[in-house]
């Protein structure tokens, strides 16, 4: 059924304002992009290596994590766990990590690598009440 009810003027500045809205959102999130990344290992709970992200630079790093060896490995801007002696290599099997807030653990280790980046702390993923 058609509803002949005509737009009124009022009608076209609440559109104008919502399309206003939504380009202003659109615009800020473009501009929040973060232009540095770090990659962070955590041993048992203290921060062990803070690494920048985005030369392009290799590097493997081996640290004795509470109960045995992990290799981490760091390639341009992501990383990832590569070889740990646990019972299950979960964190193994999680993979190549690169954007913001994504985080890899080994738990038998109590090791944890995490992707970080200026005004990352700031940003909220959720509020429960």
């Amino acid at each position: 059924m058609r509803s002949n009810i005509p737009l009124k003027a009022g009608d076209f500045v609440i559109f104008a304002a919502i399309i206003a809205l939504a380009c202003a959102v659109w615009i800020r999130l473009a501009l929040m992009q973060t232009d540095q990344k770090y990659g962070e290992i955590w041993v048992d709970g203290t921060q062990y290596q803070q690494i920048k992200l985005g030369g392009g630079e290799q590097k493997t790093i081996v640290l004795q994590g509470k109960t045995a060896e992990v290799t981490i490995e760091v390639d341009g801007s992501r990383m990832r766990f590569v070889s740990s002696r646990c019972p299950d290599h979960t964190c193994e099997r999680t993979g190549w990590i690169s954007r913001v807030g994504q985080t890899a653990v080994c738990l038998p280790n109590r090791v944890m690598i995490k992707i970080t980046g200026s005004g990352a702390e700031r940003d909220v993923d959720a509020v429960v009440q």
